[in-house]
Protein backbone atom coordinates (compact mmCIF):
# COMPACT_ATOMS: atom_id res chain seq x y z
CA UNK A 1 0.00 0.00 0.00
CA UNK A 2 3.00 2.42 0.16
CA UNK A 3 3.57 2.26 -2.93
CA UNK A 4 -0.14 3.21 -3.82
CA UNK A 5 0.37 6.23 -1.32
CA UNK A 6 3.62 7.54 -3.02
CA UNK A 7 1.62 6.91 -6.47
CA UNK A 8 -1.08 9.66 -4.83
CA UNK A 9 1.53 11.85 -3.57
CA UNK A 10 3.64 12.57 -6.40
CA UNK A 11 0.71 13.05 -8.57
CA UNK A 12 -0.79 15.57 -6.55
CA UNK A 13 2.49 17.00 -6.82
CA UNK A 14 2.41 17.63 -9.84
CA UNK A 15 -1.26 17.91 -10.71
CA UNK A 16 -2.10 20.77 -8.22
CA UNK A 17 1.32 22.55 -7.16
CA UNK A 18 3.34 24.71 -9.59
CA UNK A 19 6.28 23.29 -11.07
CA UNK A 20 8.22 26.26 -11.18
CA UNK A 21 9.11 27.88 -7.70
CA UNK A 22 7.53 30.75 -6.32
CA UNK A 23 9.53 32.89 -3.89
CA UNK A 24 11.81 30.38 -4.37
CA UNK A 25 9.28 27.93 -3.10
CA UNK A 26 7.17 25.58 -4.73
CA UNK A 27 3.94 27.50 -4.75
CA UNK A 28 0.76 26.97 -2.61
CA UNK A 29 -2.63 25.15 -3.74
CA UNK A 30 -5.33 27.76 -4.39
CA UNK A 31 -8.64 27.00 -4.21
CA UNK A 32 -11.65 29.38 -5.51
CA UNK A 33 -13.09 30.42 -8.92
CA UNK A 34 -11.46 33.67 -10.80
CA UNK A 35 -11.90 32.01 -14.15
CA UNK A 36 -14.94 31.22 -16.30
CA UNK A 37 -15.28 27.86 -17.06
CA UNK A 38 -14.49 28.25 -20.42
CA UNK A 39 -10.97 29.32 -19.33
CA UNK A 40 -10.67 25.98 -17.07
CA UNK A 41 -11.97 23.97 -19.40
CA UNK A 42 -10.17 22.49 -22.34
CA UNK A 43 -12.66 19.48 -24.44
CA UNK A 44 -11.06 19.65 -28.10
CA UNK A 45 -8.62 16.57 -28.27
CA UNK A 46 -4.70 18.36 -29.20
CA UNK A 47 -6.49 21.74 -29.83
CA UNK A 48 -4.38 23.47 -27.45
CA UNK A 49 -1.29 20.87 -26.70
CA UNK A 50 0.84 22.18 -29.27
CA UNK A 51 0.17 26.29 -29.00
CA UNK A 52 0.04 26.18 -25.38
CA UNK A 53 2.88 24.48 -24.11
CA UNK A 54 6.60 25.31 -25.18
CA UNK A 55 7.49 22.17 -23.55
CA UNK A 56 4.24 19.93 -25.16
CA UNK A 57 6.84 16.88 -25.86
CA UNK A 58 7.79 17.21 -22.07
CA UNK A 59 4.10 17.47 -21.00
CA UNK A 60 2.79 14.52 -23.19
CA UNK A 61 5.48 12.37 -21.66
CA UNK A 62 4.78 13.62 -18.27
CA UNK A 63 1.36 12.67 -18.33
CA UNK A 64 1.95 9.65 -19.49
CA UNK A 65 4.91 8.63 -17.37
CA UNK A 66 2.92 9.52 -14.47
CA UNK A 67 0.19 7.39 -14.56
CA UNK A 68 2.16 4.17 -15.87
CA UNK A 69 2.73 3.23 -11.73
CA UNK A 70 -0.50 3.42 -11.34
CA UNK A 71 -1.84 0.82 -13.59
CA UNK A 72 1.69 -1.36 -12.32
CA UNK A 73 0.62 -1.01 -8.56
CA UNK A 74 -2.91 -0.86 -7.62
CA UNK A 75 -3.64 -4.37 -9.78
CA UNK A 76 -0.54 -5.46 -7.40
CA UNK A 77 -2.34 -3.72 -4.34
CA UNK A 78 -6.08 -4.32 -5.13
CA UNK A 79 -6.84 -7.84 -5.36
CA UNK A 80 -10.36 -7.26 -7.70
CA UNK A 81 -8.32 -5.12 -10.25
CA UNK A 82 -7.97 -8.38 -11.56
CA UNK A 83 -7.46 -7.56 -15.57
CA UNK A 84 -6.94 -4.93 -18.15
CA UNK A 85 -10.55 -3.72 -18.17
CA UNK A 86 -10.90 -3.27 -14.27
CA UNK A 87 -7.51 -1.64 -13.75
CA UNK A 88 -8.69 0.74 -16.89
CA UNK A 89 -11.80 1.79 -15.38
CA UNK A 90 -10.34 2.49 -12.17
CA UNK A 91 -7.42 4.48 -13.42
CA UNK A 92 -10.08 6.66 -15.94
CA UNK A 93 -12.39 7.29 -12.46
CA UNK A 94 -9.29 8.48 -10.69
CA UNK A 95 -7.92 10.58 -13.67
CA UNK A 96 -11.62 12.12 -14.42
CA UNK A 97 -11.88 12.99 -10.41
CA UNK A 98 -8.29 14.98 -10.71
CA UNK A 99 -9.61 16.59 -13.82
CA UNK A 100 -12.64 17.40 -12.10
CA UNK A 101 -11.15 18.70 -8.94
CA UNK A 102 -9.05 21.22 -10.56
CA UNK A 103 -12.18 23.09 -11.46
CA UNK A 104 -11.82 24.24 -7.88
CA UNK A 105 -8.14 25.45 -8.68
CA UNK A 106 -7.82 29.17 -10.31
CA UNK A 107 -4.33 28.49 -11.42
CA UNK A 108 -4.95 24.85 -13.05
CA UNK A 109 -6.92 23.89 -15.78
CA UNK A 110 -8.95 20.67 -17.21
CA UNK A 111 -8.19 19.46 -20.22
CA UNK A 112 -9.44 16.18 -22.17
CA UNK A 113 -5.84 15.71 -23.80
CA UNK A 114 -4.51 15.11 -19.86
CA UNK A 115 -7.03 12.33 -19.74
CA UNK A 116 -6.28 11.00 -23.12
CA UNK A 117 -2.26 10.64 -21.83
CA UNK A 118 -3.27 10.10 -18.41
CA UNK A 119 -5.46 7.22 -19.14
CA UNK A 120 -2.43 5.86 -21.87
CA UNK A 121 -0.19 5.39 -19.22
CA UNK A 122 -2.42 3.52 -16.65
CA UNK A 123 -2.86 1.50 -19.91
CA UNK A 124 0.86 0.78 -20.11
CA UNK A 125 1.03 -0.25 -16.53
CA UNK A 126 -1.37 -2.59 -16.76
CA UNK A 127 -0.73 -4.05 -19.93
CA UNK A 128 3.32 -4.36 -18.67
CA UNK A 129 1.81 -6.02 -14.81
CA UNK A 130 -0.58 -8.11 -17.16
CA UNK A 131 1.79 -9.35 -18.86
CA UNK A 132 4.33 -10.17 -16.56
CA UNK A 133 2.13 -12.14 -14.83
CA UNK A 134 0.67 -13.96 -17.75
CA UNK A 135 3.99 -15.19 -18.38
CA UNK A 136 5.15 -15.61 -15.14
CA UNK A 137 2.20 -17.39 -14.11
CA UNK A 138 2.09 -15.69 -10.70
CA UNK A 139 -0.02 -13.74 -8.75
CA UNK A 140 2.48 -10.53 -8.78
Amino acid sequence: MLLVYICLIVIARFVYFPLHFVDGKIGTLTIGFSKTPSDMVSLIPFFFLFDRYDGWLINIIGNIAMFIPVGIVWPICFRKLDNIKKTMFAGICFIIFIELSQLICPERHTDIDDIILNTSGVMIGACVIFAIRKATNSDL
